[in-house]
């Protein structure tokens, strides 16, 4: 009877500490221990102009040595054609030693192999999915280049800047997090895209999270290119943790400038094993 009773006491504590991709546009610096791991996916759907974009990712994070972790994610996109297959994004993340309570830094690495190169995103955002998550996943970035809309049977359809997922191309985001107390969290992400061709691009991503209750959680999040003429988002989300193993994950976000999204509505599920 007493374990029981130290057991349900320590609920609210476990509530609160997730193990990363706890955002829709950000990818936050945790990794899983050793032998454990992070399933996720991020779906997306977007509307810019006539056009309806709608993506699914999911992808999976294991710990592979302290503070280590390897993963990848497998997109799959209707750009207006139907669905198919997009791209694999194999990742590494690695959380950076610091004896800190209140802040956690972390650097992530991938590499997109795209199928074909008729579509392509080269702004800041990626799919995160992160994933959850993710291009990450869930709203990861990616790409470079000025921010054009282009259309044609050889450009496909193009965004310049960091949301390019048509053609391979590296990605590198340095994560920082800082928390307030154990319900607030404020994260950023310093993101640069290289592609093959030798184009790049920088951005960024943040994000501020409100914990609600044990349970629920609210907060607001954005992303874009440095560049002023790239492509810019800001979003509000709601994020559910039903069972310390799962977080449910439900934004929706516009875009900023001219080159942003009309609309775009974003959801993802992360699980803990």
């Amino acid at each position: 009877m007493r374990a029981l009773l130290v057991l349900l006491a320590s609920v609210p504590s476990m509530a609160i500490a997730h193990h990363g991709q706890d955002f829709l546009l950000n990818y936050d610096p945790e990794v899983p221990d050793v032998r454990h791991g992070v399933a996720f996916s991020a779906f997306e759907w977007s509307k810019q102009g006539s056009e309806d974009e709608l993506s699914f990712e999911p992808g999976f994070l294991t710990g592979i040595a302290p503070g280590l972790a390897f993963g990848s994610t497998v997109r799959f996109a209707d750009d207006g054609e139907g669905w198919g297959y997009s791209g694999v994004n194999p990742m590494l993340l690695y959380l950076l030693p610091i004896e800190s309570k209140r802040w956690r830094m972390g650097v992530y690495a991938s590499y997109l192999f795209a199928e074909g190169s008729g579509h392509s995103h080269g702004a800041t955002h990626v799919h995160n999915s992160n994933p959850g998550g993710i291009d990450q996943g869930p709203d990861a970035p990616a790409g470079g280049g000025s921010g054009a809309h282009v259309h044609g049977a050889e450009a496909g359809h193009s965004h310049g800047g960091i949301h390019r997922h048509g053609e391979d191309h590296f990605q590198f985001r340095f994560m920082m997090e800082r928390r307030f107390g154990e319900s607030r969290r404020l994260i950023g992400n310093l993101i640069g895209i290289a592609a093959d061709g030798g184009d790049y691009a920088f951005g960024y991503s943040l994000g501020w999270r409100q914990e609600i209750t044990q349970e629920w959680a609210a907060g607001v999040e954005a992303i874009g290119d440095f560049n002023t003429h790239g492509e810019h988002e800001v979003g509000a989300g709601m994020y559910w943790t039903p069972v310390h193993a799962c977080t449910i994950r439900l934004g929706a976000g516009t875009g900023i400038g001219s080159r942003g999204k009309d609309f775009s509505l974003h959801s993802g599920v992360t699980w803990r094993f």
